[in-house]
């Protein structure tokens, strides 16, 4: 043998005997959200503060979700958590998304009644990396 034959063989039986679990394919990306066009930068989870609305009326903001991961990935809807208590509506986006990309949501606030209420909007996806959520405040009056 000669000394190529040294160094390359025991690398060889090295990822012969591997064992098939230790060698994991992942998803590496990873999708982070802005709100309303802020000029605070992306975040895995976001607050935002609608302000006031009045009862009857409406108001509207994006939520903007981009990969800023190393591997393309799949958004496979949105979802509100409380299910808005009946004052927010989201409207639900899927996509594949390649690092870089976006896709952008509308959220709508229309009070039923005063005071203060909340939701969380989660993005979900099938890569390795974290849900994104926002969480929504917003006051009706």
């Amino acid at each position: 043998m000669n000394k190529l034959s040294f160094l390359v063989l025991p690398m060889l039986l090295a990822l012969a005997c591997t064992p098939p679990n230790m060698v994991k394919n992942t998803n590496r990306g990873e999708l982070h959200v802005t709100v309303d066009g802020t000029d605070t930068p992306a975040a895995l989870n976001v607050s935002f503060d609608v302000g006031s609305v009045a009862v009857g009326s409406t108001r509207a903001i994006t939520v903007v979700a981009t990969n800023v991961g190393a591997d393309p990935m799949d958004v496979i809807g949105v979802s509100l958590g409380s299910v808005g208590n009946g004052s927010w509506f989201v409207r639900d986006v899927n996509g594949k998304l390649a690092p870089g990309a976006s896709l952008t949501s509308m959220v709508t606030f229309a009070p039923i009644g005063a005071g203060a209420q909340a939701t969380q909007v989660t993005f979900s996806h099938d890569a390795d990396a974290a849900f994104p959520s926002v969480q929504l405040t917003g006051t009706g009056t």
